[in-house]
């Protein structure tokens, strides 16, 4: 009779919820593990924009995984500071960041990628995978097929973390993510302290915002120094087809720049149309999706779902890398409280069932709270959100961000974390 904790598992996804339930389940006796990826190797793309770890939800996953002076050396503090302006360019608030008080601290995604993928035993991760389909065997087990069939894997457990575009699900339910009628744009500065130093310094080491006339234009600066650009804009889900756009196309690169400039943010300052030429490689559209308030599905007794492919949530609130740390600290404690069960399918069943019912209830509140800020965005309610998110502390004032930065100066001095 097989133990929990001597179960093939098969992750299929390395992305951050994978990496994260994988090294939780190492960390704890359970050795038969893989996570199947689809990328090539670990740097064969770019990860993507920076994200902030919640002290209740992501930041528990890095302390239980045995992460947290890993991950304090690479998050950012400053990448606290957002800057709210106006169309010309004008400051009108300012939430500075606080070292010593720090509950929010950037990341890169990268940066967090690396930290997960070398805490994880060697050959964990089975690169250029990209899941096809899986077959139910009649043992129990599952057949994972990759690419064009030409790889197969038979585990027992199986655990979907391939993100909202995810294959995995379908085998769960039929149920599928709603566009929200929101596509992103989002591209990259290279060097912008000489390429754009004025809106370097309006970001100010961490992410500026500015709305109106149904835009969200966001800057966010990288540890490496790297800024990334991204506008978002409420259109049909078909609307790179209907214009005709190439995403892939360097050589068409301009024609998305001049959209932009155009038809988007015509009148705004001459700053703002320089950072979308300034913007090195090729722009990347993003369409939001996320999953429906009221889904639900029948417990399988040897597959589940977590992070974007169980509930995918849109960027507003920055809750989505969050809560699927969280699925992976949650799901993991559930594995490892009953690893020494016999592994029937309904003993499975059973604790996947408890599992994903929690998952559920706790994502739906914080989805309705990424509704309530996606809403505000759109409509341009500065003040509203800046409360919502930050209560009174905010400032216009350079003397009130001078003292801050006094403190934070000083906390550097005597070495003080939060």
């Amino acid at each position: 009779m097989t133990r929990i904790e001597e179960l093939k598992i098969g992750i299929v996804g390395g992305g951050p919820s994978g990496l994260a339930i994988t090294r939780m389940l190492q960390q704890n006796g359970f050795l038969n593990i893989k996570i199947y990826e689809r990328d090539k190797n670990r740097s064969c793309r770019p990860q993507g924009a920076s994200i902030d770890l919640c002290k209740h939800l992501g930041q528990k996953l890095i302390k239980e995984a045995g992460l947290k002076k890993e991950f304090s050396l690479k998050s950012r503090p400053e990448g606290e500071c957002y800057t709210f302006m106006d169309t010309q360019g004008n400051v009108k608030a300012r939430r500075p960041f606080l070292k010593i008080n720090s509950t929010r601290p950037e990341i890169d995604r990268g940066d967090l990628r690396d930290i997960l993928l070398d805490s994880l035993f060697e050959n964990t991760i089975e690169w250029d995978c990209h899941f096809k389909n899986l077959n139910k065997l009649d043992n129990g087990q599952v057949e994972l097929v990759f690419n064009d069939g030409e790889k197969k894997e038979i585990v027992d457990f199986v655990i979907g973390c391939d993100g909202v575009n995810s294959k995995v699900r379908g085998y769960i339910t039929d149920i599928k993510p709603l566009y929200l009628g929101i596509t992103m744009i989002e591209g990259e500065i290279i060097d912008p302290i000489n390429t754009c130093p004025q809106m370097y310094e309006l970001v100010h080491q961490g992410l500026s915002f500015t709305l109106a006339d149904g835009i969200v234009f966001l800057g966010q600066q990288k540890t490496d120094g790297n800024m990334l650009i991204t506008i978002a804009q409420m259109v049909p889900e078909d609307w790179i087809k209907t214009k005709g756009f190439d995403f892939k196309s360097l050589d068409r690169m301009q024609e998305i720049k001049d959209y932009i400039k155009k038809e988007l943010i015509p009148n705004w300052d001459p700053m703002y149309h320089k950072l979308v030429d300034d913007c090195s490689g090729l722009y990347k559209p993003r369409l939001l999706l996320q999953a429906p308030l009221d889904q639900k599905w029948e417990s399988k007794s040897n597959l589940t779902i977590i992070g974007d492919a169980a509930h995918a949530i849109s960027p507003f609130a920055g809750l989505g890398c969050n809560i699927a740390l969280y699925d992976s600290l949650k799901l993991g404690r559930l594995l490892i409280k009953n690893k020494n069960k016999i592994s029937t399918p309904i003993v499975l069943q059973g604790i996947i069932s408890s599992f994903e019912k929690e998952m559920i209830s706790f994502w739906k509140p914080l989805a309705l709270i990424t509704m309530s800020n996606e809403q505000m965005v759109f409509k341009a309610d500065t003040k509203t959100l800046l409360k919502k998110r930050f209560g009174n502390l905010y400032f216009t004032k350079n003397y009130l961000q001078s003292i801050f930065n006094f403190v934070n100066n000083f906390t550097d001095f005597l070495k003080i974390t939060s």
